[in-house]
């Protein structure tokens, strides 16, 4: 009889036991459910963030304008964004209700508008920002737009165009130029400004012997 009953109450405990084991089991499973649904919530938003990032790099077709400010000034520039090529088409500086409207159009396309460079700098040392439009064309190659601060009025300066790789010295008040061309040369120059004008002041050129 002592057996029987002894018997009865380990199936009892075993039966507990197996019940504790059972809800334990349950609720590990709901906890680890859990964890996978936030995963996946966390991994939804990773690639929504991803697809705003991507979106954010490739602006669609269309006109968009840039504005950069100065101690006296603001200026806006109007660029076209098509089949990845970015162009720029107007200029306009502001100086508080009066706009100049500044003739101004791209003649080197843009493959993305982190590549124009668009800002305030004093390009004639005359201590007055002047305003500039630059590109990177390959193996550090820039060229520039320029356009000079004439007592507030900007008047473009064409003689920039042929400057590459524009180096300002502040201390020396001139302007050096060097650049290689693959399979041409190396080319130096020199500029300064005299009586308001921009001349080349010495130039020397290192070309490849082609015979």
């Amino acid at each position: 009889m002592k057996n029987i009953v002894a018997f009865i109450a380990l199936l009892l405990v075993f039966s507990c036991d197996k019940k504790k084991l059972d809800n334990i089991s349950k609720s590990d499973s709901i906890n680890i459910a859990i964890d996978s649904a936030a995963v996946n919530i966390d991994s939804s938003k990773i690639q929504n963030l991803e697809q705003e990032s991507v979106l954010d790099e490739e602006p669609k077709d269309g006109k968009y304008s840039q504005i950069i400010k100065d101690k006296d000034f603001s200026a806006e520039v109007f660029y076209t964004i098509k089949d990845g090529r970015v162009d720029y088409y107007k200029l306009k500086v502001y100086q508080g209700k009066e706009v100049q409207n500044l003739k101004a159009f791209s003649d080197w396309g843009f493959r993305n508008i982190e590549e124009l460079d668009f800002k305030f700098e004093d390009v004639n040392f005359d201590g007055t920002n002047d305003l500039t439009i630059s590109k990177e064309v390959g193996m550090n190659w820039f060229i520039s737009n320029v356009w000079i601060n004439k007592k507030g009025k900007f008047i473009q300066e064409k003689k920039f165009e042929k400057i590459y790789n524009p180096i300002f010295n502040v201390k020396k008040k001139e302007i050096k130029s060097d650049y290689r061309i693959s399979g041409v040369g190396e080319f130096w120059s020199t500029y300064e400004w005299k009586n308001g004008k921009l001349i080349r002041t010495s130039y020397t050129e290192d070309v490849v012997d082609i015979n």
